[in-house]
């Protein structure tokens, strides 16, 4: 499988490198190499997330050892990452809001 990350996980995405990079006592080389190996194992093992709320076609994997996840959806050949989640807070649900209203058609997922 490929894995195709949204222009909704940009924002996330971001928010978990400006995080590690502003806090030099958190482990950042080890986080991003955990996010790394979440995305391989996504691409080996699709259903490993668990179903993300209500969102019957959405999962969410813990990036080991942090404090962020990865949303996502998949096809029969592609992942697509919605958002990178900061588990701290609510600020997915911008991204998963455009993910039911547009990005679905766009993919056609």
């Amino acid at each position: 499988m490929k894995i195709q990350i949204l222009e909704t996980a940009e924002i996330g995405l971001r928010w978990m490198k400006r995080y590690f990079i502003s806090n030099p006592q958190l482990d950042s080389l080890g986080a991003f190499h955990n996010y790394n190996s979440a995305k391989k194992l996504l691409k080996e093992h699709p259903y490993t997330g668990e179903k993300y709320e209500d969102h019957n076609e959405v999962r969410e994997l813990n990036i080991s050892k942090t404090a962020f996840s990865i949303l996502y959806t998949f096809n029969l050949d592609t992942i697509y990452i919605i958002d990178i989640r900061d588990q701290r807070g609510n600020r997915s649900s911008e991204a998963l809001r455009k993910y039911t209203t547009e990005l679905r058609k766009k993919y056609d997922l």
